[in-house]
């Protein structure tokens, strides 16, 4: 009972934190639709246009939904706002486990793989290119992450992110990243807006992460291993929010 004590007082204002910052998000969206609605009709045309232009898609892992567009410094829609909090040892990693395991709700060993353009083009634009495999080839996508923004504990990107059709075939990239250009759809509109024409591994890491329902939010616990040791981590984001935006 005296982990319960101590771990819930902060797992609850972990969860307030996100909550307040999804508010703050929703309010900001709603101040963007009654700028667009006072614009002028030729500029909301425009709008309209534009947004038509921009396909929407439902990530079903993720159960949210996000906007692709092929000029991501023009994109305002699809943000993912998440708050982490670092956990000191395995110790407390594992109180945290044991407090929620009653609603715990998946588990995955993950793979994660990071790659640039030959010239550095995603590092030079703070784009972030990653292939995830869960458990082995069960699944794998690719994510594209715009540059975080932190505010008072609180960490805003943008990001999309598409399924790969077979896992197994998307190993084969980690071999030959440049095949990636031509065979995901998301990437390809990296090649496209900054002219990548060759990419390249720049490293990964591995990690398990335990998803849980909890107080109405979802939770992950993530047990992160790299070369110099191990980190643990529990996090929220927003899941569903991103159809607000599109």
């Amino acid at each position: 009972m005296l982990v319960t004590r101590q771990l819930t007082p902060r797992l609850n204002s972990f969860v307030h934190a996100f909550k307040e910052a999804h508010k703050v998000g929703t309010q900001a969206r709603g101040q963007r639709r009654v700028a667009a609605s006072q614009a002028s009709p030729a500029a909301a045309t425009t709008t309209a246009a534009a947004a038509a232009r921009t396909p929407c898609r439902a990530s079903h892992f993720r159960r949210e939904t996000v906007c692709c567009s092929s000029n991501r410094d023009q994109e305002v829609g699809p943000m993912e706002v998440e708050i982490k909090l670092r956990l000191p040892d395995r110790g407390a990693y594992d109180k945290v486990a044991s407090l929620l395991a009653s609603s715990k709700t998946a588990s995955y060993a993950q793979e994660n793989y990071f790659f640039d353009g030959d010239a550095n083009q995603l590092e030079a634009t703070h784009t972030v290119l990653r292939l995830r495999f869960y458990n082995g080839n069960d699944k794998a996508t690719v994510t594209i992450k715009g540059k975080q923004v932190l505010d008072k504990g609180i960490g805003r990107a943008s990001e999309v992110e598409e399924d790969v059709p077979d896992a197994a075939t998307a190993r084969q990239w980690l071999q030959e990243p440049s095949k990636m250009l031509e065979a995901s759809p998301l990437v390809n509109q990296l090649k496209d807006k900054l002219g990548i024409q060759h990419l390249v591994g720049m490293g990964g890491f591995r990690n398990q992460r335990d998803v849980f329902q909890w107080e109405g939010e979802t939770l992950e616990l993530d047990q992160t291993s790299y070369d110099w040791g191990t980190m643990y981590e529990i996090e929220v984001e927003t899941v569903s929010a991103g159809s607000e935006m599109c």
